[in-house]
């Protein structure tokens, strides 16, 4: 299963030690064709978001191969804060960095944003803001990808010079139930802080889309062993219960990407998610990045019921 990585490893050590350290997740709804006229009808009525503000890690930035914007955040233009943006017509402020922790949207900077927190660049009079974090609190893909080099090659990596790489370095400790409740405690952090700078905006949390669906076989896009696979699965649900726990303490919208995307796990056929692969493994691919995107334009589109309030004059 695991010779296919045999001509890629080089190029995917070099992206898996820039995200060892600081890699994120998140997951999204196919939304059907047919539904764009209503979306224009939105982006064009009085009541549409003007100002939209992206915060988050790199499952919002979209580290890809092509389209770079920000080289240390490595954002790029179609990531689903960008596609949300062109599809409803609203401007976007997109502070997302790959690598961010709930913390480096709260109060701690970020070298690669700048030196400042993302929270900076949340105006008062923002309309639409969307928070993807707390994957890399958890050290969630971190731990994929020091899964992967440890069962990838391994007479390669015994030399290579990338240290989160070598053979035998074991990857983080699994999460006990102590860090889903910090985790659970700093986004609501998060959401509190964000809702004072802009308290007319409509905050969406967007959660992340999974990487492999419990008891479906794997393939060579994912070399994990069961174990990995089972713990993979564990510490996934414990951050997606998290994220939706805190979505439900602070009355802010939860975008389920997690549920959307289990029909697009990395060995599915249609993935929402890059494997262990170059240039960034287990991050959202182009479809990933779409479908994420059509979920919160859906979650942002008015009614049908509202629509005909609006009409009669309710």
């Amino acid at each position: 299963m695991l010779r296919p990585f045999r001509n890629q490893i080089r190029a995917t050590l070099v992206a898996a030690t820039a995200l060892a350290t600081a890699a994120v997740v998140t997951t999204g709804v196919v939304i059907a064709e047919n539904s764009t006229p209503e979306v224009k009808a939105v982006s064009n009525s009085q009541e549409s978001p003007r100002l939209y503000v992206a915060l988050g890690s790199s499952y919002a930035a979209g580290p890809g191969a092509r389209s770079l914007v920000i080289g240390p955040c490595l954002r790029t233009k179609n990531n689903y804060p960008n596609q949300v943006a062109e599809t409803l017509g609203m401007k976007l402020i997109d502070a997302t960095c790959s690598g961010a922790t709930t913390r480096n949207i709260l109060d701690v900077p970020q070298r690669a944003f700048g030196g400042r927190p993302q929270i900076d660049e949340v105006p008062a009079d923002a309309d639409v803001i969307t928070i993807t974090t707390g994957g890399n609190d958890l050290g969630y893909v971190s731990r994929l990808i020091l899964s992967g080099c440890g069962n990838v090659l391994p007479e390669f990596l015994k030399k290579t010079p990338i240290r989160s790489c070598r053979l035998g370095k074991d990857p983080f400790p699994e999460p006990q139930r102590s860090a889903y409740l910090e985790v659970e405690r700093s986004m609501a952090a998060v959401i509190e802080a964000v809702r004072l700078r802009a308290p007319n905006a409509k905050i969406l949390l967007v959660d992340y889309p999974p990487v492999v669906e419990p008891g479906k076989p794997t393939c060579a896009r994912l070399p994990l062993l069961p174990d990995q696979v089972a713990q993979t699965v564990r510490i996934f649900n414990g951050l997606a219960d998290a994220t939706a726990r805190a979505a439900q303490t602070t009355g802010v919208t939860l975008v389920e990407a997690s549920r959307a995307g289990a029909q697009h796990t990395v060995c599915s056929a249609t993935p929402w998610l890059t494997g262990f692969s170059p240039p960034v493994p287990y991050h959202p691919s182009e479809a990933g990045k779409k479908g994420v995107a059509e979920l919160v334009v859906d979650a942002l589109r008015p009614s049908r019921a509202q629509h005909a309030n609006t009409r009669s004059g309710a």
